[in-house]
């Protein structure tokens, strides 16, 4: 094309021309294909686009062409479905270029037909997109990542739910199992807590696919302990392995259980797997990191949900136990008496309960004052501790009232346990200030589920009717109801 040509009016000037001039000067690529898929023409956008020379592609199939080592598939079957069908198409695909990189490009694809309608090419045009590809694929991966941190936060929401709702330190142990297990899936972890001399820690629970934790570390074997905060092993270049550790080339935290400012314990995690040349090296560090965020939380949420478990306990300790002796109290006993005579009901077990008081106790207090009558109840529910059977509880209900709640006892076991209360008291003389107080004795009154009654009002009403029946015979025995009495002692003089 001359300077004239160009120069000429625009109506003299053919379209193919100016089609011509748009292909060869547009930066967009363009393949033009015959009717086989061979490709015929190629533009220099193309070449600038993949730094392919002209004679890199002419002659080869256009699919080849368009078309990556690791190209989707689905969208390969596509390009080469609309190809076959000689349909046009639009789609977003990987090209490689000359250097073996790869170009995302904006491919349409359109048959061209003459006015006979035959199909005589093919005009394929591409856009570089490559840069739009990578900030959708970040914002891809944000997004992505911004999800899990969403569920990691629903996940310690709900976890922290459970734990402030554990009512016993057994129920709170199975929701740290559980949710740490679900938190940190990869990895094996152990809670070890103080003994009460807190020489040595002892475990109490774990979790993990196999985990092998040793029953008892000594506070000085870990790093964490010793230095008063939490540790991890794996992150830092200068690091030491704990002692209690059996692999140093796993990575592992340390982390300090705190309750009311005193460390009762230790979380261990181990991520075994992790090592230096496993399997998941790759994403090892920018993992660990994740999980020790989720490990202090963790860590924090626990010592607070044992705080609150340790406190409900003592409240709730301090409802059912009596002052003065220690003894639990009446609430306690009306409580467990009752579930204790259902599940007696139930597995067709015995069961009774022995009515106790104190002989002559307001003398006590009259004669010596309230402080002597104090240390008499203390002297006896001491006594009665000592004497009684795994298979009983003491209470004491008030005053000088006592009840022992026998479970699986017989009529004839209740009698003898009744008995050796009875002696075991007699036997034990209370001393004030170096003076020997006079002799304490009880009375004591059965009842007997089923032979009394089913209902735990009955079984008591009938144990005090027998205590009543053992004060009327001379006190310092012990009397089965409704029997005359049974294994009596001496009445006091």
């Amino acid at each position: 094309m001359c300077a004239k040509d160009i120069m000429a009016p625009a109506a003299e000037v053919s379209e193919a021309f100016f089609a011509e001039l748009v292909m060869r000067h547009s930066s967009d690529g363009v393949i033009i294909c015959a009717p086989d898929c061979s490709v015929v023409w190629v533009n220099p956008g193309f070449g600038l686009q993949t730094g392919h020379a002209p004679e890199d592609i002419l002659g080869r199939m256009c699919p080849d062409v368009l078309r990556a080592a690791d190209s989707d598939p689905e969208t390969t079957r596509k390009i080469e479905t609309a190809l076959s069908e000689r349909r046009e198409i639009r789609i977003d695909t990987a090209i490689q270029g000359k250097s073996g990189a790869l170009l995302w490009v904006d491919l349409r694809v359109t048959p061209v037909f003459d006015v006979t309608g035959r199909h005589t090419y093919f005009i394929a045009i591409m856009r570089d997109i490559t840069e739009r590809k990578l900030l959708e694929g970040q914002n891809e991966e944000m997004r992505h990542a911004e999800a899990l941190r969403q569920s990691e936060r629903q996940l310690l929401a709900l976890t922290s739910e459970w734990l402030y709702s554990a009512k016993s330190f057994a129920e709170l142990l199975m929701v740290i199992k559980r949710a740490m297990h679900t938190l940190i899936p990869e990895a094996d972890g152990a809670l070890y807590i103080y003994d009460t001399p807190r020489s040595m820690l002892g475990l109490v629970t774990s979790w993990g696919t196999a985990p092998n934790f040793a029953q008892h570390i000594l506070p000085d074997d870990c790093w964490a302990l010793r230095r008063g905060r939490a540790y991890s092993y794996g992150l830092k270049p200068i690091e030491f392995a704990c002692d209690h550790v059996d692999n140093p080339d796993t990575p592992y935290f340390c982390l300090p259980i705190i309750a009311h400012g005193e460390t009762i314990g230790l979380m261990h995690i181990v991520f075994d797997g992790f090592e230096e040349g496993g399997v998941m090296r790759h994403m090892r560090a920018e993992t660990l990191r994740n999980r020790w965020d989720i490990s202090l939380i963790c860590a924090e949420q626990i010592s607070l949900a044992v705080a609150n478990v340790r406190l409900r306990q003592e409240l709730q300790e301090q409802s059912v136990r009596d002052p003065l002796t220690g003894l639990h109290n009446r609430r306690w006993f009306s409580e467990h008496a009752a579930r204790e005579i259902m599940l007696a009901e139930r597995e067709g077990k015995p069961l009774a309960l022995i009515a106790l008081d104190i002989d002559h106790f307001k003398q006590f207090n009259d004669r010596f004052g309230h402080d002597v009558g104090d240390l008499v109840l203390k002297d006896v529910a001491a006594a009665l501790t000592r004497s009684i059977s795994n298979a009983a509880h003491v209470c004491r209900l008030g005053g000088e009232e006592f009840v022992v709640l026998c479970r699986d006892q017989t009529e004839q076991q209740a009698l003898e346990q009744a008995e050796n209360l009875r002696l075991a008291v007699a036997e034990s003389t209370p001393v004030l200030k170096g003076q020997t107080l006079p002799p304490v004795t009880i009375s004591a009154g059965i009842g007997v589920l089923g032979r009394d009654g089913r209902a735990l009002e009955d079984i008591l009403k009938a144990a005090d009717l027998a205590l009543y029946r053992a004060k009327a015979e001379g006190r310092n025995r012990v009397v089965l109801h409704p029997s005359p009495g049974a294994a009596t002692a001496p009445a006091l003089p």
